[in-house]
This record gives C-alpha cells, sequence and structure tokens, in this order.
C-alpha cells in the first residue's frame, strides 16, 4: 500500500475520532472500537491523539474568545439601543409630544409603574424588613488539607491523590 494514501487514511481515522469526542463524548465504546481502528506503533498513536487534543483545545480556545467578542459586541448594541431610546425619549419632550404615528411605528411615551424609594432604613419599622436565612456553613477545604497533610485524622474527610495528562 501506499505510504501516503497510509497516511491520509490514518488522518481521516483520527479525524473521525475528534469528531466523536466533540460530539459524542459519553460513547466510549464506539471511541475505543475507533481508536483500536487506527493501526500503528502505540507511541505514533499516542502521539497523533495528543495532537488531536492539541487541535480541540485550540478550537475550544477560539470558541471562548468569539463569545467573548460576542458579549462585548451585544453590550455595546445594548449601549447603542439605549442612547437611541434616551434621544427619542429626549426629543418627543422637547416637542411636547406624548405619542407619535409613522408607517413603521407608534411610539409612545408612558408612566413606568410606582416605584418604592427607601430614604432611611434606620426609620422604617421593623414589619417592613425581610428576614432571610443565613447560608448553611461550607467546609473549609485549605483548612482540612492543612490538617491531612500534617497527618491529623479529620473525621468526614480523606485525601485523594488524582493523576493528569500534560501535552507539552
Amino acid at each position: 500500500m501506499n505510504p501516503m494514501f497510509e497516511a491520509f487514511e490514518l488522518a481521516a481515522r483520527y479525524r473521525q475520532l475528534a469528531e466523536l469526542l466533540a460530539e459524542r463524548h459519553d460513547d466510549e465504546q464506539l471511541i475505543a472500537d475507533t481508536l483500536d481502528s487506527c493501526s500503528g506503533p502505540l507511541d505514533e498513536q499516542l502521539e497523533n491523539l495528543a495532537k488531536m487534543v492539541r487541535n480541540i483545545e485550540a478550537a475550544d480556545s477560539g470558541v471562548v474568545q468569539t463569545i467573548e467578542s460576542l458579549e462585548a459586541r451585544h453590550a455595546a448594541l445594548q449601549r447603542a439601543a439605549e442612547r437611541g431610546r434616551k434621544i427619542i425619549l429626549d426629543v418627543m419632550q422637547t416637542a411636547q409630544r406624548d405619542r407619535v404615528t409613522t408607517a413603521l411605528f407608534a411610539i409612545a411615551i408612558k408612566k413606568n409603574p410606582p416605584l418604592v424609594v427607601v430614604d432611611s432604613e434606620a426609620d422604617l419599622p421593623p414589619m417592613y424588613f425581610t428576614r432571610h436565612e443565613p447560608p448553611p456553613p461550607t467546609p473549609n477545604k485549605k483548612a482540612i488539607a492543612a490538617a491531612l497533610k500534617a497527618g491529623e485524622q479529620v473525621p468526614g474527610a480523606h485525601s485523594e491523590q488524582g493523576i493528569r495528562l500534560e501535552i507539552h
């Protein structure tokens, strides 16, 4: 078989695996079957898988940057629309017009519902306050970790050593 063809075939299999991981990461048997179909020495397979992981991480980084850019654009558009609304309101108030009807829009100045303004909380009678339950205490994991590291027994807690994969 032509080595160039084998390289393209292997690349297609890894691309298929990348798509499986990106979209159906919970089907472990399907991913294992796809891995089995990729031929070559183990080191070569692991290198190709590492390349695939790096490509997925780069794509994810691009998605995060796009989201941040779109969020900034969204906020800018909201501010521009609000400025436009303020200009329309100011012009209508200056012209002493409460209502304008055009071929496309019916524009009207309306009153908002009354808004409660608290001038001084100290002067409010107790019946106008809402009492909230305090949040329950949470474990201080730093203190627990320090105690476990010092060899102390902490009832209800233990330490676990996990592993991770680094690709440099």
